[in-house]
């Protein structure tokens, strides 16, 4: 009998050991719109090209999401076909463009340890300023 009783204990003080070993659950990563308003924008209209366009500064948001700087008060979320992973661990990037404006199907480029990196933009939007929010 003790026997059983001892391997039923067993047993249980194993499940939670395990159990603790799991950790606390990671949080979600926030979203894209609790990231764009931390930088004060909110997402506005999708547009197809952006004339003249001249990258003044960047963010990195997501592997699939950098806000640009085209001048003041412009400002342009740009959404990738597929992830851009290496981007992230760039200081410079350059784009392509076609006639002097700036648009889908265009690239961002730039070089990851020597490596060319290549990001398709399959959508631009508009970016509205807000206020920005608090860490």
């Amino acid at each position: 009998m003790k026997s059983k009783a001892f391997h039923r204990i067993a047993a249980l003080l194993a499940c939670t050991v395990l159990t603790a070993c799991a950790g606390i659950p990671e949080t979600p990563p926030p979203s894209l719109s609790e990231q764009l308003l931390k930088l004060g924008f909110r997402q506005g209209e999708a547009i197809a090209t952006v004339p003249g366009f001249s990258l003044s500064g960047w963010n990195y948001i997501d592997e699939e999401h950098i806000v640009v700087d085209n001048g003041p008060g412009s400002d342009y979320l740009l959404t990738f076909s597929f992830p851009c992973r290496d981007l992230a661990w760039m200081d410079r990037i350059g784009y392509t463009t076609t006639a002097g404006t700036f648009g889908r199907m265009d690239k961002i480029i730039g070089r990851h340890m020597g490596m060319p990196v290549n990001c398709l933009v399959a959508e631009i939007h508009k970016l509205e300023r807000v206020e920005r929010t608090k860490p």
